[in-house]
């Protein structure tokens, strides 16, 4: 699935770029669920991290989150 088909519904709330070899995009919903993307910046490598509370304590901790691949990810 693609990773796009996650994002749906979802608005950027955080952008951070050039951390350590990675560029963040958060993304939240008005229930409170989240995403994070991480994508290489040499945009040969995109995960994403799925969250259903606490988006600004995720997004600051988002280094350490668990990231995955599309084929990785629950069904929707």
């Amino acid at each position: 699935m693609l990773l796009e088909n996650y994002l749906s519904g979802y608005d950027i709330a955080e952008i951070r770029e050039e951390e350590a070899g990675y560029n963040y995009y958060g993304f939240t919903r008005p229930d409170g669920s989240w995403r994070v993307l991480r994508e290489k910046t040499d945009g040969t490598e995109y995960r994403l991290a799925i969250g259903s509370v606490d988006f600004d304590t995720n997004f600051t901790g988002r280094a350490g989150l668990n990231y995955r691949k599309s084929n990785q990810l629950p069904r929707l």
